[in-house]
């Protein structure tokens, strides 16, 4: 009892101590917010989570939204240049079943728009797509049905560079249920689906929030990450990472492995693959000490499909500043620029008020990071559902929704945007002094480390399959691998050194 009240006091000290408003302003390279338009008849609406806005070659953006009011339903609403936007249309497939929920959507490199929802009745995993001009190309295919766990929650869609569609989602309602997820895939521009797989374990432990990002990746080694709950007794809720991977482009997938298991809890991951084949993950992390205020949005890479993560082993390396930092999601690599983002909400008010979203930036493959950034400002609201797109020229195109707006009670969609990264060069000083050769070749590469010691050398195909690996002699910055056996194509050498770890690509021919 005397325990109990000890750390109720410390609690309402801390309380006392946090800041009482929110007032830092929005970063200059951000445009500013645009109310988007409300359907017929309607006052309120709101966005959807993770990705309800598309973008397609030509500038087009597509933001789809759900009406609050009157019958309800979801709309689409379409813009050329981020400013003046359409009035809101009825997305029609949403018919076909009742209780639709949970819309998601992306649009891809064949200017193909994809659409995911759950519906209640019948309970089922339904997609549909629509073309640029925004005609609707599939309606209504069932990805999946009978969920295991109660119902189909938390889905996400990527397509990668060899146009095929993955869908992931937990079925289960998080915090209600024990859910667990799962996976299905289309190669034929969802147009047929394969049977769903569950990723996590039946092991009576909730599974949740199945992510992986593959836009910017043309190989076939997968991977994707959730949130478990943890058996480890621990004094606060204790969620690990869990991760499979998929060496066949998704048709077979790995048994699940801890990533960095801890009393802390570690939640939400967000995974990128880049073109190089290198794994991006980023969750937020709160320590046990203080769970509330001290979560914050870490970050790790690893060259060696999760077997091995960096900068820091167990993921203390933090991009979000000195504030309550959670959600981290839409992060994406743009081809483009070369560029990597992600994105969190930020919290500075106690109470849950004053949560803004920020971004942060990599233009050298997450070695090094943006200060970050603010992207909204609505003082003491919070705003909620973020969601992000990449623009035709690397730029980004994003959406929130904003609650009590314009009057308590009623929510609406804002939308705005920022212009690409600048990026003078993508190389590194490491990159300047690692050199491959001849390339292509057809017999022998060589790599040479000028002013800089060899540790370890590997050797990938395209689909992230190691083929070789060698550790150096100490002080050797020369070596030769023989790939006269290897068939044509791509590869990729790992080359680590005493200050770094750098991925080359070269052809055999």
């Amino acid at each position: 009892m005397k325990k109990s009240i000890t750390l109720a006091c410390a609690f309402l000290f801390l309380f006392f101590q946090m800041p009482l408003q929110a007032q830092h302003g929005v970063a200059p390279e951000w445009s500013a917010d645009v109310e988007l338009p409300v359907p017929p008849a309607s006052n309120s609406v709101r966005g959807f989570l993770y990705s309800n806005i598309g973008v397609f070659s030509n500038g087009k953006r597509v933001v789809f939204m759900d009406r609050q009011d009157g019958p309800g339903g979801v709309y689409y609403t379409y813009s050329y240049n981020g400013t003046d936007w359409s009035e809101p249309e009825y997305f029609t497939p949403q018919d076909f079943t009742i209780g639709s929920n949970n819309f998601k959507i992306i649009t891809d490199d064949l200017d193909r728009l994809h659409i995911i929802w759950a519906s209640h009745l019948p309970k089922g995993l339904y997609y549909a797509q629509m073309d640029s001009a925004l005609n609707l190309v599939i309606d209504s295919v069932r990805i999946a049905d009978n969920p295991n766990f109660g119902s189909f929650n938390d889905m996400y869609i990527t397509t990668d560079l060899k146009h095929r569609i993955h869908v992931m989602w937990n079925e289960g309602k998080t915090g209600e249920d024990i859910p667990e997820a799962f996976y299905a895939q289309s190669t034929d521009g969802g147009q047929s689906w394969s049977e769903k797989v569950m990723l996590s374990e039946d092991d009576g432990l909730p599974s949740s929030f199945p992510r992986g990002q593959f836009n910017a990746w043309a190989g076939d080694t997968l991977a994707i990450l959730w949130r478990d709950s943890s058996a480890q007794p621990s004094p606060i809720e204790n969620w690990d990472l869990q991760m499979v991977l998929s060496l066949d482009g998704g048709q077979t997938w790995s048994a699940p492995v801890t990533i960095n298991p801890s009393l802390d809890m570690q939640g939400d991951p967000d995974l990128v693959i880049d073109p190089e084949g290198r794994f991006h993950l980023f969750y937020h992390g709160a320590p046990v000490q203080d769970p509330y205020w001290g979560m914050r949005i870490h970050y790790g890479y690893s060259n060696d499909l999760g077997q091995s993560w960096q900068p820091s082993p167990v993921f203390d390396n933090i991009l979000s500043q000195e504030q309550r930092s959670y959600l981290v999601e839409g992060s994406r690599y743009d081809l483009q620029t070369g560029t990597l983002w992600t994105f969190w909400k930020e919290e500075d008010i106690v109470g849950l008020k004053g949560g803004d979203m920020m971004a942060a930036y990599s233009t050298d493959r997450g070695l090094s990071w943006s200060t970050p950034e603010y992207v909204t400002d609505r003082g003491e609201t919070s705003i909620g559902y973020k969601a992000v797109s990449l623009l035709p020229d690397g730029g980004l195109a994003i959406n929130y929704e904003l609650p009590n707006y314009p009057d308590e009670g009623l929510l609406r969609v804002f939308y705005k945007e920022r212009p690409p990264v600048t990026v003078a060069s993508r190389e590194t000083p490491i990159d300047s002094q690692l050199s491959i050769y001849p390339n292509p070749t057809s017999d022998f590469v060589t790599v040479s480390a000028e002013g800089l010691e060899l540790r370890s050398l590997t050797l990938f195909d395209l689909n992230g399959r190691q083929l070789f690996a060698a550790k150096i002699p100490e002080g050797q910055q020369v070596y030769a691998i023989d790939v006269q056996h290897l068939p044509k194509g791509i590869y990729f050498i790992q080359i680590r050194t005493d200050e770094d770890v750098v991925s080359k690509r070269f052809l055999v021919q």
